[in-house]
């Protein structure tokens, strides 16, 4: 059977730092990351959570945050500077980013709705668990 090739690519985000495994120190977790949607659709946010999604915070679009909205071809880094919560002291954080392109179209936070057959287009949530230090 004959399938169409996938010529869209749906928006998407990933979390490169920090890694997955890692001990986290201190008050705050420096998160790094990238973004970017197919169609030439420029980043419009992303949103980094340190608890699997219950709450978000918005990561500040660093390079590539400048391409024209309907002409961004390249990755939009971001950063974000999250306080850890006093409650995850010595537990695991689970630190995700969902971005939004240019024209609304956002990340879903599982693959369930968007499971096929040939496993393309999984855009859902990237998901990074670390330790925290119990100091």
């Amino acid at each position: 059977e004959k399938e169409t090739s996938m010529q869209e690519m749906n928006v998407t985000s990933a979390v490169v730092s920090p890694v997955e495994g890692s001990l986290v120190e201190g008050d705050e977790v420096y998160c790094t990351g990238f973004a970017w949607s197919g169609g030439g659709r420029g980043i419009a946010n992303v949103d980094v959570s340190l608890d699997g999604g219950a709450t978000w915070h918005r990561a500040t679009l660093k390079d590539g945050a400048d391409q024209r909205p309907n002409r961004a071809w390249a990755w939009t880094f971001w950063e974000a500077e999250l306080p850890i919560p006093e409650e995850a002291k010595g537990k695991e954080l689970q630190i995700c980013c969902k971005a939004t392109d240019a024209a609304s179209n956002t990340q879903p936070s599982d693959a369930t709705s968007i499971w096929n057959i040939r496993g393309l287009g999984n855009n859902s949530w990237h998901t990074v668990k670390v330790r925290v230090d119990e100091d």
